[in-house]
């Protein structure tokens, strides 16, 4: 039969662009997303029981190149004892009349690192050995111990607070970074200055150095520190 004229038959293409709004219907987006949600929420359930079935897990690539040997240096210091120290610090920079709310940066870090007495035999010359007249024991005259640079124990110590102004802040949004070598240069000085003013530390080398000068040139052997 023949199409009468002015009547309009649906074509194939009109057909299929009716259509279309059926298949992206609304229901089926919400659908979409929920499988998605629901996958991606099975994956990280599975990943807590089984770490090794996570496939977004994170790793650690160790890109570093090995140790270089620099240089050797010659050690005649015996460490006769040490002193372990946990210090606090807290260090404050701020900016002449500007508010600290606007620039300005406060830290507060606890330090805790170890502090050694040693005694120094590089520079001991025959003067500083007596043996008694009738050969039966040695008198060691050594100097007296002094305390070595602190070790900053870095896996123990932490920042408890770090306050920064707005400028700051912004500062390290920018790529500014903020540098924690104040800290460990204040915490070692407050651990050496404690090692000294307390004296236990030094009082300790000089015992143990007499005794193990004692061990190994015998019981008749007493060694004398000056």
């Amino acid at each position: 039969m023949n199409d009468e004229p002015g009547t309009d038959r649906p074509t194939r293409s009109n057909r299929t662009l009716r259509s279309l709004p059926s298949r992206f219907s609304p229901l089926r987006l919400i659908a979409t997303i929920l499988l998605a949600v629901l996958v991606v929420g099975l994956i990280a359930v599975v990943a807590g029981w089984r770490p090794s079935l996570n496939p977004f897990k994170e790793r650690t690539i160790d890109r570093s190149s090995p140790a270089v040997l620099r240089s050797l240096e010659d050690l005649s210091a015996y460490h006769a004892a040490g002193a372990h120290f946990e210090v606090v610090v807290d260090l404050e920079d701020d900016t002449k009349w500007i508010p600290a709310v606007l620039k300005g940066e406060r830290t507060l870090f606890v330090g805790v690192g170890t502090v050694d007495s040693m005694v120094d035999f590089g520079h001991l010359n025959a003067d500083a050995v007596t043996v008694s007249p009738d050969r039966r024991s040695v008198t060691i005259e050594l100097p007296n111990p002094t305390l070595s640079k602190p070790v900053l124990d870095l896996e123990h110590s932490y920042v408890v607070a770090r306050q920064r102004g707005a400028l700051d802040r912004v500062g390290g949004l920018l790529g500014g970074v903020s540098s924690d070598k104040g800290l460990y240069q204040k915490a070692s000085s407050k651990m050496t200055g404690a090692a000294w003013t307390d004296g236990q530390v030094i009082e300790l080398g000089k015992k143990n150095t007499t005794a193990m000068l004692r061990g190994l040139l015998g019981a008749r052997a007493p060694g004398r520190l000056l």
